[in-house]
């Protein structure tokens, strides 16, 4: 895929304001590691996780949707009345209806004649739903799409930690369930125009590819998120070299053109394998799982928002946005700063 004419004006992401560490996760978790003989530390020792962020009591993930949403507006110096579209890309979901997109579109104000409509696509929700703006640009449907996503890992984290909790849980268990055990909440949005409507990175395009042979590596519903880890990992690595290569080709891109990487983050190991296979320097992505663990959908415009607040990035230069989510699917798109 290829785009001329769309630019990402505004981007932003806003983060819950608890802090929940790793080594208070593994508190709870005492009596399954006397059992499985496993001393604290463990679960960051593996993942590189020392935290996470949760909302705060009574705070829905709504509103952080909401309020990355009005600071992505101000960026791009976008007007809620002028957005056409709204699209809500999230994993989580308290409810099935209505969506996301529509609450948000309310609570902005945008017009009436915006359309608004959920992209569910794990954790390339956001990327998929760029692209979805980026084509209704393209097409001639609309001028100005918001694009919004908004995790809270708190009632699948409980729901994890109860059952692991139980007597019967055993180290078979454990290993399913140790991704949900890396999960943070958080919230981005971004505002997609047409190029000529206002200054911004433009959207170069990029490629997507999928491995769905593979789409029982990774599981997950309200209870948890249930991993074939190894075989998750390795997978996953193979499907992001080869759509790494598609995007270079695509893009005409050399390796050294880029100057940074937005990866999606799930942890260390994630990490480290990809830039390796992707022949990335460590410099070029910096790594945000540390503090903020997997944040599912809103993984890489959280990583690219740090990037630029950190001005790790000049005009002129180029930045990758990466991503693995479960099926497999792997998209990669380029942005032109």
């Amino acid at each position: 895929m290829r785009y001329d004419d769309v630019a990402l004006a505004g981007l932003a992401a806003d983060l819950p304001p608890v802090v929940l560490r790793t080594a208070d996760v593994e508190e709870r978790l005492r009596p399954l590691y006397r059992r499985l003989g496993f001393t604290p530390g463990w679960v960051e020792a593996v993942t590189g996780i020392a935290e996470r962020r949760m909302w705060a009591p009574g705070e829905r993930y709504l509103d952080g949707a909401v309020r990355a949403s009005r600071r992505a507006l101000v960026a791009a110096r976008v007007d809620p009345r002028c957005v056409q579209a709204v699209i809500s890309c999230s994993v989580y979901k308290d409810r099935l209806e209505p969506s996301l997109a529509c609450e948000v579109q309310g609570a902005l104000g945008i017009p009436y004649t915006a359309v608004n409509f959920d992209v569910a696509n794990a954790c390339l929700g956001f990327l998929t739903g760029l692209v979805t703006v980026a084509n209704m640009i393209t097409a001639g449907q609309i001028e100005c799409g918001l694009v919004v996503a908004s995790e809270d890992a708190g009632p699948v984290l409980e729901s994890t930690l109860r059952q692991l909790e139980a007597p019967g849980a055993d180290i078979h268990g454990f290993k399913a369930h140790l991704a949900t055990l890396t999960l943070g909440s958080a919230a981005a949005a971004a505002v997609v125009t047409r190029a000529s409507l206002a200054p911004g990175p433009r959207l170069l395009g990029g490629a997507s590819l999928s491995a769905t042979e593979h789409r029982q590596l990774c599981m997950g519903d309200a209870r948890g998120m249930q991993t074939h880890s190894v075989q998750l990992l390795r997978e996953g690595v193979a499907l992001a070299s080869r759509t790494w290569s598609e995007v270079r080709e695509t893009l005409a891109w050399q390796a050294d053109e880029v100057s940074m990487f937005a990866m999606h983050q799930v942890g260390k190991a994630h990490h480290d394998a990809v830039t390796r296979a992707l022949q990335v320097d460590a410099s070029r992505s910096p790594p945000v799982y540390g503090w903020l663990g997997n944040v599912g959908s809103c993984g890489v415009p959280v990583t690219a928002s740090t990037i630029r607040d950190r001005g790790l990035v000049r005009a002129g230069e180029s930045v990758a946005l990466m991503g693995i989510g479960s099926g497999l699917n792997c998209m990669m798109l380029g942005l032109k700063l």
